[in-house]
């Protein structure tokens, strides 16, 4: 099979090949394979075109007049341009991805945590459209070489398939990528891409299936689909490049060493323009999409074949009082804006695949990039595929917006509402979301961090202030496609009540998944202050730390205000109607002003100087510090494990 863009090149210079093409026209071996300057930077195009006999020309030659529009010819048939848009993709076979369906929409925004899929998802979609665009529009199958590929994804391509390496029979298991359009009238139309390892493993064998549903796949023309990795920065000079070493570098992705190439080929004239206008009419409106996302925000870019060898490319922004410095200066985040639109606007994909946009964003451009993205693709009719991990991009994303979430390599929900929910208080890849009264969670942490298999399947909401904590009928907002996925623990300080009261604040939760937790002291530090604790932290004798804890007690000031305060709120929450202990009575019962009846921060506050008063070293109780020999707040591992322990069991935690 012929490659339409790598037949004949076997040597590097596409000069001395005996044929190439470049979209499918058919270059003769005369002209140079390098793009042909031309009289200003705005005449340099976004493809080559050789019109009639052009002779070789080095960089820095002028081009006549009529060679000042060069560009590809679209030579696709009618059915290769017809486009419907895609209703999901399925992916099988591929790295952390078994079989997994994904539904699409105009913007469709996959969630998860570490290596659910998400990313596997995108390198399947984009392999296989670049593998379907080197099959020959009238066969059904090509083999490929590695070295003609122009994306892999893996420096060992044949070991992506799920734990499994891809062989060369036509009875092995492939990876398999199927295309599932909207339907065209009442005919349904997919587009399945299968690839297998080619016969001398040097490469890979490419089989196409669907009948007319492929054809648009098996074009050199446009790009079916662009992939964004993500950006590490410039390179830090460009020099023009031959069309085929451009696309060839930006299909896979690498966009760090052409950027200035495609800002260049973005803003220059095309075959079938008049004039400069068009290109300009592009660059404005990329600096549009920036604008939007970071405000004040341009990029401009220049060559000037007479004097210069490389591309300049500047940008400019408020923070610089708008003075234009080079673009390999500006921000990773401003630099992957600026990708993801001139990728956009310039190959005008079918599907753009962005791999974690936010990742180098402040939480209020995450917003911005989501809605710019969303108007932009309904602008440019291109559906977007992207991962993330931030609740600013989910919330930000219109209710149009396909949220999926997925883990360990399947599609858990595409209940959008639910995952913004769950991705907001940072659950979405966690059994139990803890919902803590306190400001501070250090002591809480600290007590987790004794059962590591618990506390790695419990995200902690800190809710600053009891008022603050849930109440049951948000919690009935948990369920996910009517089943409970994530649980929810409540904390709340004991702030002196008894079991009885306890009791009575815990049943007020009826949702099913909710587990309520009530201290057994006044609050979390009150654990790091027990006669038990103590003794076995410092190894004295029990009645030593239970001298320390009253001596610490009786210098605690006022109490008896603070017990009696917050006895007040207990009596007006628990007791509406009337009938509660009289706190009095309470103060009295348990001896006054003891250890049992003072706020554990404060009590732990007090120990720190008793202690270092003894001779002790008071900077353990800083810590938090814990030990295997004493297990602290045994209460809280027994609800855990109650929680914790059936979700475990099913996914096979530890």
């Amino acid at each position: 099979m012929s490659d339409p863009v790598s037949e004949g090149r076997q040597d590097t210079s596409a000069v001395d090949s005996a044929k190439s093409e470049v979209g499918g026209v058919s270059v003769a071996p005369a002209l140079s394979s390098e793009i042909q300057i031309l009289r200003d930077a705005g005449d340099i195009t976004s493809s080559v075109a050789f019109v009639g006999e052009i002779p070789e020309t080095d960089l820095g030659t002028a081009a006549r007049d009529d060679q000042s529009a060069l560009g590809i010819t679209d030579t696709r048939s009618n059915r290769a341009r017809r486009w419907t848009r895609l209703d999901s993709i399925t992916v099988r076979n591929f790295k952390a991805t078994q079989d997994v369906t994904i539904p699409l929409g105009n913007v469709t925004i996959l969630v998860g945590p570490n290596g659910s899929g998400k990313s596997s998802v995108l390198q399947a979609v984009h392999w296989a459209a670049r593998a379907a665009s080197y099959v020959a529009p009238k066969n059904t199958k090509e083999m490929i070489s590695f070295e003609r590929l122009d994306y892999v994804p893996s420096s060992e391509p044949l070991r992506t398939a799920h734990k499994s390496e891809l062989k060369t029979d036509s009875t092995s298991t492939p990876v398999e990528v199927v295309f599932s359009h909207i339907p065209f009238g009442e005919e349904r139309t997919a587009a399945t891409v299968k690839i297998r390892a080619a016969r001398n493993r040097g490469g890979i064998t490419a089989y196409m299936e669907g009948g007319s549903a492929v054809t648009p796949y098996k074009q050199r023309f446009q790009f079916i689909t662009t992939y964004i990795p993500g950006l590490a920065g410039l390179s830090e000079r460009e020099s023009i490049l031959a069309q085929p070493s451009l696309r060839r570098q930006a299909a896979s992705g690498d966009a760090g060493g052409v950027m200035r190439n495609i800002l260049l080929n973005l803003r220059s004239r095309r075959l079938n323009e008049v004039d400069d206008s068009g290109g300009t009419a592009r660059l404005k409106r990329l600096n549009e999409y920036i604008d939007t996302v970071h405000p004040g925000s341009s990029v401009d870019v220049s060559f000037d074949e007479r004097e210069d060898y490389h591309i300049t490319a500047t940008y400019s922004s408020p923070g610089l009082d708008n003075q234009d410095r080079p673009l390999e200066t500006a921000a990773t985040g401003l630099l992957q804006v600026v990708q993801i639109f001139s990728y956009l606007i310039l190959f005008e994909p079918k599907i753009m695949l962005i791999d974690e946009p936010d990742a180098h964003l402040h939480p209020d451009k995450q917003e911005r990039l989501i809605e710019t993205l969303e108007r932009a693709a309904t602008e440019s009719e291109t559906q977007i595929i992207l991962t993330t991990h931030s609740p600013h991009i989910a919330r930000g994303a219109s209710p149009s917006a396909k949220l999926v979430w997925m883990n360990q390599g399947r599609v858990e929900t595409d209940d959008g509402e639910a995952i913004r929910r769950l991705l907001g208080w940072g659950g979405l890849d966690k059994a139990a979301l803890f919902f803590v009264e306190d400001e501070d969670d250090t002591a809480l942490r600290a007590i987790l961090r004794q059962w590591p298999e618990l506390s790695r399947q419990v995200a902690i909401c800190r809710c600053f202030g009891i008022e603050n904590l849930p109440k049951d009928t948000l919690l009935r907002g948990l369920p996910v496609d009517g089943q409970i996925k994530t649980k929810a623990i409540i904390h709340r300080d004991g702030d002196f009540m008894n079991t009885v009261e306890a009791k009575m604040w815990s049943d007020r939760f009826k949702t099913e998944g909710t587990f309520p937790w009530v201290t057994s002291g006044c609050d979390v530090e009150a654990y790091f202050c027990t006669t038990p604790y103590l003794s076995n932290l410092y190894d004295v004798a029990t009645d030593v730390a239970e001298g320390w804890r009253s001596e610490a007690a009786a210098k605690i000031k006022k109490a008896k205000e603070t017990f009696f305060e917050k006895r007040k709120l207990i009596n007006r929450e628990l007791y509406p109607d009337g009938g509660s202990p009289n706190s009095e009575h309470l103060w009295l019962q348990a001896g006054g002003s003891t250890a049992y009846t003072v706020v554990g921060k404060k009590l732990l506050s007090a120990l720190k100087e008793v202690i270092k008063s003894k001779g002790y070293d008071d900077k353990r109780l800083n810590t938090y510090r814990t030990t295997n020999s004493y297990e602290v707040a045994s209460d809280l591992r027994a609800l855990l494990e109650s929680c914790l322990l059936p979700h475990m069991a099913v996914t096979g935690g530890a």
